[in-house]
């Protein structure tokens, strides 16, 4: 229950700044903001620890012209792993169920062609508590966008598929 409430909170605290900034993109047509969710594959040493995870996010893209953007993401990521347990030589019984919380704060260019992308962001990690960068490419139809990305911070990788909606156009 105690997760169900952390997520409904993120939740409201991400709609509330993707539509603080959409006001302000009423008077602003270059602005425009949505909200994704993503599913994580954890690779690399953090696979060892870590085999799934999801994450929520607000997105803002400034549009320069029609080929350049600038992006800014703020999101939440949830990775858990596969409980495992031991027994301690006395027989007690430990149960380790591993969890962690990301918060990304990133930012970075967008490249546009026809409904394709090419992007590349950078920023922190907290949870990792490491700067990293995230390379992506995607289709953008409408105000909907289908995305895949590879996370590096620090020693931590993962993979990522992520579907937004962008509120304006």
């Amino acid at each position: 229950m105690k997760s169900f409430t952390k997520v409904i909170a993120i939740v409201c605290l991400m709609s509330f700044v993707t539509i603080q900034a959409q006001a302000q993109a009423q008077e602003e047509k270059k602005l425009v903001t949505g909200n994704s969710f993503n599913i994580m594959i954890p690779q690399g040493d953090l696979a060892n620890t870590y085999s799934h995870g999801f994450g929520m996010y607000a997105n803002i893209d400034y549009n320069f012209n029609k080929f350049l953007a600038a992006r800014f993401d703020f999101g939440w990521n949830d990775l858990s792993g596969d409980e495992t347990s031991y027994v301690d030589p006395d027989g007690t019984i430990h149960v380790n169920h591993p969890n962690m919380s990301v918060w990304e704060f990133t930012g970075g260019l967008r490249a546009k062609v026809s409904i394709f992308y090419v992007e590349a962001r950078g920023g922190y990690f907290t949870g990792l508590k490491s700067w990293g960068y995230v390379p992506a490419a995607g289709i953008r139809i409408g105000k909907f966008d289908i995305q895949g990305n590879y996370t590096i911070a620090g020693d931590n990788q993962w993979a990522s598929a992520r579907v937004a909606y962008y509120w304006g156009k």
